[in-house]
C-alpha cells in the first residue's frame, strides 16, 4: 500500500525498464535553439538531495533503440468519425471500419515521413518503417543527442540501478512539430562497461508500466477471515466505534460477484466475444485458471479459449515479475465475469524503446480483440498522450474499446488522483468500490473504495487511531483533469461542481464507471504465477490463493461485464463512454453513495498483517474516502450523483440487457 507521503513518485516506463526516481517538477527548461520546438514533459531533473548518483555525461558510443512516434493524415478527421460511430443516435452509430480501412485513412503521407526519417538520419541514426503509427531509430548517445538536442546523463540509484537521461526537454525541427508526437521512451536501463563488456543499454525483468494495484493482497485465506461480509466477528479484539468488527471477507469468488450484481443469468456468458488483456503472463496461465476455477465454481477454460501472446513483436519474453500476478488476477476477473468470453493475454517487448501504446496498436492491428482490459498506470508526457488518444480513436473507429484502471489513490503534488490514461476521453476509466456480499451472493451495500486502518496499540486493549489519524489510506483514484476539455457525452451529466477549474472551464472528470476494488472486499486469485511477486524461479512454483484488489481488479471486471452487453447487443460496443453515458440515472446502473451505519460510523473489518511481517492485525475502516491530511490536497469523495471516486455508479442486471436491440441506444 503507499501511503500519502509516498505517492510524490514518477516512473519512467518502457516494456523493459522502469525506473523509480523521486523528481522534483523542473523549472523553465533552457530555450529551445533556433527552429526547434520541444517535447514537453521529457526532462527528467533529479533532486541533489535524492541520493541519486551523477555519473555525468552518458558515454557517446554507447548504442540506443528508441520508436518516434508519429501523427495522423487528419487528427480532426479521426476524431469526428471516431465520434460519430460512438455516438447512439447519430446515423454512424456502429459502423464501424477494418484495420486496414483505418490505416488507409490514417496513414501519414509518404512524403511527410520522408522529411521525419531524413531529420532523423542526418544525424546517423538508422531508421526503420516497421509500423504505420512509429519509425523504429537506432543509434549511438552522441547521435541521439544530436537528433533531439538533448543531453543525456549516466544516474545510479537504488544502489545497482543504472539509468541514462535527458536532463532537459527533447526538441525535434519546428517543421516537423505536427508530424512528430513524441518518443517511445526517455530513460534507458544501463549497464556500465566491465573489463570484458563494454557498456550497454540493457533490457531488465520489469514490465512496461506500474500496475495500477498498489495495494497489498492480503494473506492467504486462514481461519480469520470470512467467506462472506461479517461471516466471522474478531469477537477476540477491541471493538472499534463501541461494537465488534468482523474478520475481513477470505475472498470473493465470481459466483458472489455476479450474484451481487444481478449477473447471475445463466444466459451471460460473454459467448462469441473476445477480450485482451495487456499483461505479460506465466506460461502456468492456462493451469492456473483452470485449476482456480474448480475451486471457485466458473467453468474451466475450452480448449483455446485463451491464447496468450508472449511478445507482440516477437521479442525475448520478459524474465518472471510481478507483472505476471497482475495478468492472472485480470485474467481470472475477466473468466469469472464472463466464462464463455475468449481472451487474449498479450505480453510486450523486451526490447528498448517498446511501450504500452505499440502493445494497443498490435491488439487493433493483429486481433479479433472488441474489448481491451489495460490495468496499468504510466506517465505520459503531454504530446504523447495526443498519440495515445489517436490510437484509442482508432480503436472507437474499428469497434474496440479501451478500459483503464482509474488508479490507486496515486496523485501529484496539483492534487490529480486520476490514473492520466483514464483521464484521456478516449478511454474508460473504471473506478473502484467496496463491496459487501452477503449469504447468499445478495448485495448488502457498497460504496466508493477508501479506506483508513490503524493497528492496535502496544497492550492489545484498544486500536491505536480511527479516520482522521489513520497510519495507512488508499482508494480509488478519480478527479478532474485539468487541461483536457470536458468531452461531449460528458455534458448535462457531470455537475459544473465536479467539472468546472478555477478558470471557469469545463474539464474532463473521472472515474467513469466502478466495480469492486477494495482489497479488503477483493476477489480470491489462484494460481502458481503469485509465486512470481517473490520468486524468481518458476520451477520452484506451487499453487496459492491469494484475496487481491485495487482498480486493477475492477477494470477487468468492467471488462467481463462488457461481453455481457456485447453477447446480448449482438455486435461490439466500441468505445463506451457515450452510451454509459447515456445510461446515467437509468436502471442499468447503480448509484453508489457512501455507506455508513445507523450512527453514522463507517463500517469496518479486521485484517491480518501478511505471513512473515508483523502479525498484528489492522482494523480497516471502509470511509468511502481516503484519508488526507491538511497540508494535501482533498482526496476524492463519493457522493450521490455522479461522483470522482465511482463515476455513473456500477452496473446492474439490467445493464447487459439494456443493449438488446429492442432497446433503442
Amino acid at each position: 500500500m503507499k501511503s500519502l507521503s509516498r505517492r510524490r513518485r514518477r516512473w519512467i516506463t518502457a516494456w523493459g525498464a522502469v525506473a523509480v526516481v523521486t523528481l522534483v517538477a523542473p523549472g523553465v527548461a533552457p530555450a529551445a535553439e533556433s527552429g526547434r520546438v520541444p517535447l514537453a514533459g521529457t526532462a527528467i531533473v533529479l533532486p541533489p538531495d535524492s541520493g541519486v548518483i551523477d555519473h555525468g555525461e552518458a558515454p557517446p558510443e554507447v548504442h540506443l533503440t528508441n520508436r518516434v512516434h508519429l501523427a495522423v493524415r487528419d487528427p480532426d478527421a479521426l476524431r469526428d468519425k471516431a465520434m460519430a460511430v460512438s455516438t447512439p443516435g447519430n446515423p454512424a452509430y456502429g459502423s464501424y471500419l477494418s484495420a486496414e480501412q483505418i490505416r488507409r485513412h490514417s496513414e501519414l503521407q509518404p512524403a511527410l515521413v520522408r522529411k521525419v526519417r531524413d531529420w532523423l538520419t542526418s544525424a546517423g541514426l538508422a531508421v526503420s518503417h516497421s509500423d504505420w503509427r512509429a519509425l523504429d531509430v537506432s543509434g549511438t548517445v552522441r547521435q541521439f543527442n544530436e537528433a533531439f538536442g538533448t543531453s543525456l546523463r549516466h544516474y545510479e540509484y537504488g544502489g545497482s540501478y543504472h539509468v541514462l537521461v535527458p536532463t532537459t526537454d527533447l526538441t525535434i525541427p519546428a517543421a516537423l512539430d505536427k508530424l512528430v508526437l513524441g518518443v517511445g521512451v526517455v530513460a534507458y536501463p544501463f549497464q556500465q562497461a566491465t573489463a570484458d563488456r563494454p557498456a550497454s543499454v540493457t533490457t531488465s525483468s520489469t514490465p512496461i508500466a506500474e500496475s495500477a494495484n498498489s495495494e497489498e493482497p492480503a494473506a492467504e485465506s486462514g481461519p480469520r477471515c470470512s467467506k462472506y461480509w461479517a461471516e466471522v466477528p474478531a469477537a477476540e479484539l477491541p471493538p472499534a466505534y463501541g461494537r465488534t468488527a468482523p474478520w475481513e471477507p477470505c475472498g470473493y469468488t465470481p459466483t458472489q460477484l455476479r450474484q451481487a450484481y444481478g449477473l447471475g443469468d445463466a444466459r451471460l456468458t460473454g459467448e462469441g466475444q473476445v477480450v485482451a488483456v495487456i499483461t505479460p503472463s506465466s506460461d502456468t496461465l492456462e493451469e492456473d485458471v483452470n485449476t482456480w476455477s474448480a475451486r471457485v465454481g466458473t467453468p474451466p477454460l475450452r480448449p483455446g479459449q485463451l491464447k496468450r501472446v508472449i511478445s507482440f513483436d516477437g521479442s525475448p519474453p520478459l524474465p518472471p515479475n510481478i507483472g505476471m500476478v497482475e495478468s492472472l488476477m485480470d485474467v481470472e476477473a475477466v473468466h469469472g465475469m464472463a466464462p464463455g468470453a475468449d481472451i487474449i493475454s498479450i505480453g510486450g517487448s523486451s526490447r528498448v524503446g517498446s511501450s504500452l501504446l505499440d502493445v494497443m496498436a498490435y491488439a487493433l492491428d493483429h486481433t479479433d480483440a472488441t474489448i481491451v482490459s489495460m490495468s496499468l498506470a504510466t506517465d505520459v508526457p503531454p504530446k504523447m498522450q495526443r498519440a495515445y488518444e489517436q490510437v484509442a480513436q482508432q480503436g472507437a473507429l474499428q469497434g474496440v474499446g479501451f478500459y483503464v484502471s482509474s488508479g490507486d489513490g496515486g496523485h501529484d503534488p496539483a492534487g490529480n488522483f486520476l490514473n492520466i490514461l483514464a483521464a484521456n476521453a478516449w478511454f474508460t476509466g473504471v473506478g473502484g468500490t467496496s463491496l459487501a456480499i452477503g449469504p447468499h451472493g445478495d448485495r448488502l451495500w457498497d460504496s466508493g473504495w477508501g479506506n483508513a486502518s490503524t493497528p492496535m496499540n502496544a497492550d492489545g486493549s484498544a486500536w491505536q487511531a480511527l479516520p482522521g489519524a489513520a497510519s495507512h489510506g488508499a482508494g480509488g483514484g478519480g478527479g478532474q483533469a485539468v487541461g483536457l476539455p470536458q468531452p461531449w457525452y460528458q455534458r448535462d451529466v457531470v455537475p459544473d461542481s465536479l467539472a468546472k477549474g478555477t478558470d471557469g472551464k469545463r474539464y474532463r472528470v473521472g472515474a467513469d464507471v466502478a466495480m469492486n476494488a477494495d482489497p479488503v472486499t477483493g476477489m480470491l486469485v489462484g494460481g502458481k504465477a503469485i509465486n512470481a511477486a517473490t520468486n524468481p524461479d518458476p520451477s520452484t512454483w506451487t499453487y496459492q490463493e491469494r484475496k487481491y484488489g485495487g482498480t486493477s481488479l475492477s477494470a477487468p471486471l468492467f471488462a467481463g461485464v462488457q461481453a455481457l452487453a456485447q453477447q446480448v447487443r449482438g455486435k461490439p460496443i466500441g468505445f463506451a463512454n457515450p452510451a454509459l453515458y447515456q445510461r446515467a440515472g437509468k436502471p442499468a446502473l447503480r448509484d453508489v453513495v457512501k455507506y455508513t451505519l445507523p450512527d453514522r460510523t463507517p463500517p469496518t473489518a479486521v485484517r491480518p498483517r501478511r505471513a512473515g511481517s508483523d502479525p498484528t492485525p489492522l482494523l480497516y475502516s471502509l470511509s468511502g474516502r481516503m484519508p488526507y491530511e491538511p497540508t494535501e490536497p482533498p482526496t476524492p469523495d463519493t457522493t450521490p450523483g455522479f461522483d470522482h471516486v465511482t463515476g455513473l455508479g456500477s452496473p446492474t442486471g439490467d445493464y447487459p440487457w439494456s443493449y438488446a436491440p429492442r432497446h433503442v441506444d
